[in-house]
């Protein structure tokens, strides 16, 4: 049922029926469909807003976690600084402290062992920041490894410690021939041309000529390992064990005093100096070892010792009773 429309004209004073055109009656639809349009789109905007809001218990979560990520990097910036002060620790450790007690340095992929498999953290994958939390967690764990390491090395080092008036014993620092007249080193440690061979080869001890018969003395505390006639040119020869890393050898020996197995003091008179050996002259081939390897032994020698005060520091043969 259409219901008309009416509109008063005053010229004639009376109510007659409104007649709109067509392209007024499609204009007011157009409006209105507008009108519905923006009134759809703001309720899908103000209900999208709503539904999509964070709920109160949200926001307190993600402050809470903001609060956490933010402890989590300053224990990160935390840990990198400790890091930093083991790395120190670890280089004194083992270029100043175990050198001096002649301690091997513990390498890095010892400090540093059990950290390297990838499956250690992967619990941490599910979480949102998971590479931060790994890394985090990974330094976590490298401290603890190398503070436990580092407390480990430091009680090595206090071992030695406890021992350092025995290792002191135990350093070749005596020359083994007195000084005095007649006594000369003839040939140093280092490279030389070879008295018999006639070419150069690495001297790896030093060599002292003196009297035939001249007492040659222990340079430090140790046990006797070898007493023998060398077949490579040493002729009577024997070793001394000294503990800490070092030994001696003496060669070119006219006779030894001393069996292997033998504990010696530094000063007790081991043997006499001779020619055995591929040997030129009367003279003591000198070597010291630290850890197997030829060292200089005129850096242990104290060149500034006179023949006097050497004498009271030695005891002959005749004399030595502490077997």
């Amino acid at each position: 049922m259409t219901v008309d429309k009416y509109t008063y004209n005053q010229q004639e004073q009376r109510y007659e029926v409104y007649r709109s055109s067509p392209a007024r009656r499609f204009g007011d639809a157009g409006i209105m469909a507008l009108i519905g349009f923006a009134l759809f789109a703001a309720y899908l905007l103000v209900s999208g807003s709503v539904f999509n809001a964070p709920t109160p218990k949200q926001l307190v979560l993600e402050r809470r976690n903001a609060r956490l990520m933010d402890r989590i990097e300053y224990i990160g910036q935390k840990a990198s600084r400790q890091v930093d002060r083991l790395a120190e620790l670890e280089m004194r450790d083992n270029k100043v402290y175990r050198p001096i007690f002649g301690m091997d340095e513990i390498p890095s992929a010892v400090r540093n062992c059990g950290y390297a498999a990838t499956g250690r953290y992967a619990f941490l994958q599910q979480f949102t920041n998971a590479g931060f939390l790994t890394e985090t967690l990974r330094r976590q764990d490298v401290i603890e490894r190398k503070a436990v390491m580092q407390s480990k090395s430091y009680d090595d080092v206090e071992k030695m410690a406890s021992h350092i008036e025995d290792m002191a014993k135990c350093v070749p620092s005596l020359i083994p021939v007195c000084p005095g007249s007649g006594i000369t080193i003839t040939s140093p440690f280092g490279y030389r041309l070879h008295p018999i061979f006639q070419s150069v080869f690495f001297h790896s001890g030093t060599d002292i000529s003196g009297p035939r018969s001249t007492p040659i003395y222990a340079a430090a505390d140790g046990v006797v390992t070898e007493v023998k006639y060398s077949e490579r040119g040493y002729g009577n020869e024997i070793d001394i064990d000294h503990g800490f890393g070092y030994s001696t050898r003496y060669a070119h020996l006219l006779s030894t005093n001393v069996v292997q197995g033998q504990k010696v003091r530094r000063g007790d008179q081991i043997a006499t100096m001779g020619s055995s050996g591929q040997a030129t002259g009367v003279h003591l081939h000198y070597e010291v070892m630290y850890k197997s390897q030829q060292i200089n032994p005129a850096n242990y020698f104290d060149k500034n010792i006179d023949p006097r005060t050497y004498m009271t520091m030695v005891t002959p043969a005749a004399k030595i009773n502490h077997r």
